[in-house]
């Protein structure tokens, strides 16, 4: 008798999350426009309802593609746009391939930022999302990316190189791809959603995940050439929410590109490491710093003065403390600016006498130096503007409208006359003899004119670029480009908050902030970039939900609530 033992060859193979992993394809490349949406912020009116992914990674952003907005209104309108890369985690459980059928069947679960945080323009009523799943050959094409309808045309006047702007203006198109065959499942958003698929196999297969960004694995090679991607790298994310692409309608590669290419030292470079030593309490080192600075800069904002003759007290430099008072005096500060508490000792010291008697002089001889009649044109125009601005006799958003573009253009020509107000020309703006102000009160003039967006304002930031530049007017300081837009930190009940869809904490902003609770010596520094959300909601549970959602809570900075009206 013949007998013969073998084994039962078996009809299928098992795959596993490493597999996966190693033949993932086209990583954080493809976002994700599904059938309904022609971008990530325009329902689409296509007849064909396709869903793409598409290659987006050179879109610029709407401002800067050249679209420009202005309210018909006549109310402050901002156009602000960020966008955010929001990952998908993608867990194989299971997946078994038949070879007689080609039919692979694959379960798992899905883990996505369910904030949707695409495209936040304004703050939207929380939707539900979903995640598409594809199983099939991809077929590629290209797709456009218009405009779409973002605002309401009776209120805001749209227009993109001149013209008048439409929701099928074309800004750019992408490289992108989609699946005519193709078997299909979609689920909720969410934390570890369980998903199952099940489809033909060819050597082109894609395994795609759809969200905001997409997960792409291409299973064909996995299956049928499997060596081609076993010595790729498996890379770990450890971040599965999102990380920002666009803040404030600024690219942030453009960031980046500027941090790293920037090698010029300027009058910024020496303040900045100054105030980032004051924030750690190393008084000497910034004091040092500003000592750099007057070497390279003949001519100081008081505000950096006023910070090094503190920080030359704290590291008790007493002849430095003096050097760098007398500095005030050539912007006219009067002496009593030296009755702040901190300067108690240097009163007491015997060289007070003969510097005190030596800071009248210098600040008489430049005060009589001032332009006078600059000083009151600015005067003249603060008052028409306060006329209309003011509190209890504020008026319509189209006088004031009027308003601006009729003070910006008196200020233009007194600009171009007589140049910019400096602290040389007209002073500092001091209160209570012992405050200095950073910015003047005239500022509320350039204010305004950022706001209304009078058609006058690009020949006044060209004067405003001019005095920059010649460090006249302290542009890269000034308030008016740092209200909150973009920022990943809000402010709400005394607590210090970072948005979720920001990709890490800054150590550095956290701490500047934080110092400006805690600043005993009055120095006057560069807090950061902060939004203060008052505590006046109709809905407070729904607020403190959406911090719950979309914050993570960083630090406590005060008990009183109402600080924003202290600080």
């Amino acid at each position: 008798m013949n007998i013969s033992f073998g084994q039962k060859t078996t009809n299928f193979k098992t795959y596993t999350q490493t597999d996966f992993e190693k033949n993932k394809v086209f990583n954080e490349v493809y976002s994700f426009w599904d059938k309904d949406r022609k971008n990530w912020f325009s329902p689409s009116k296509d007849t064909l309802k396709t869903s793409y992914f598409v290659d987006a990674r050179k879109y610029k952003g709407i401002v800067n593609y050249g679209v420009t907005f202005r309210s018909k209104t006549f109310k402050n309108f901002h156009f602000v746009e960020h966008l955010s890369m929001c990952f998908l985690k993608v867990e194989i459980t299971k997946c078994t391939y038949n070879l007689k059928d080609s039919i692979a069947d694959i379960e798992g679960f899905v883990t996505g930022n369910d904030d949707w945080g695409v495209n936040v323009m304004i703050k939207r009523k929380k939707e539900k999302s979903y995640i598409d799943i594809f199983l099939g050959q991809k077929t590629d094409t290209a797709k456009v990316c218009y405009l779409g309808k973002i605002f309401n045309k009776d209120s805001v006047d749209v227009r993109f190189k001149n013209k008048e702007a439409t929701e099928f203006t074309v800004l750019d198109t992408f490289p992108a791809f989609y699946f005519k065959k193709y078997a299909y499942s979609k689920i909720l958003k969410g934390e570890k959603q369980p998903f199952k698929i099940s489809g033909k196999v060819s050597k082109n297969t894609l395994l795609t995940f759809g969200s905001s960004y997409s997960e792409i694995f291409d299973i064909g090679t996995m299956i049928y050439d499997s060596e081609k991607n076993k010595g790729n790298k498996i890379i770990r994310r450890e971040n599965y929410d999102c990380i920002p692409l666009i803040t404030a309608n600024k690219l942030i590669t453009d960031i980046k590109k500027e941090v790293a290419e920037k090698n010029e030292i300027t009058y910024y470079t020496y303040t900045k490491n100054a105030e980032n030593y004051i924030l750690s309490r190393q008084f000497a080192k910034a004091k040092e710093e500003y000592n750099v600075l007057a070497q390279n800069y003949p001519v100081l904002f008081a505000r950096d003065i006023h910070n090094a003759v503190r920080c030359a007290v704290l590291s008790r430099d007493v002849k430095a403390a003096f050097l760098w008072g007398e500095k005030l005096a050539y912007k006219g500060i009067d002496l009593p600016y030296f009755n702040a508490k901190i300067f108690n000792g240097l009163r007491k010291n015997p060289d007070w006498k003969n510097f005190s008697i030596k800071y009248d002089s210098i600040a008489k001889e430049a005060k009589a130096k001032w332009n006078l009649p600059l000083k009151k044109e600015l005067d003249n125009l603060l008052n028409e503007d306060q006329a209309d601005y003011g509190l209890e006799n504020r008026k319509s958003a189209k006088v004031l409208y009027e308003t601006t573009e009729r003070v910006t253009g008196k200020l233009i020509d007194l600009l171009k006359k007589e140049g910019f107000p400096s602290e040389e020309k007209i002073g500092c703006l001091v209160v209570k003899d012992t405050a200095i102000i950073s910015f003047p009160d005239f500022n509320v003039l350039i204010l305004h004119a950022i706001q209304k967006t009078p058609e006058n304002l690009k020949a006044l930031n060209e004067l405003l670029d001019k005095s920059g530049d010649n460090l006249e007017y302290d542009q890269k300081r000034n308030f008016n480009n740092t209200i909150g837009y973009g920022s990943c930190f809000r402010i709400y009940k005394g607590n210090l908050y970072s948005s979720k869809s920001c990709s890490q904490n800054n150590s550095v902003e956290i701490r500047k902030i934080s110092f400006k609770f805690n600043n005993p010596n009055g120095f006057i520094m560069d807090y950061g970039n902060f939004v203060v959300e008052a505590n006046d909601s109709k809905d407070p549970k729904a607020v403190e939900k959406d911090y719950r959602d979309n914050y993570n809570f960083v630090m406590k900075l005060t008990d009183d609530w109402e600080f924003y009206d202290k600080y």
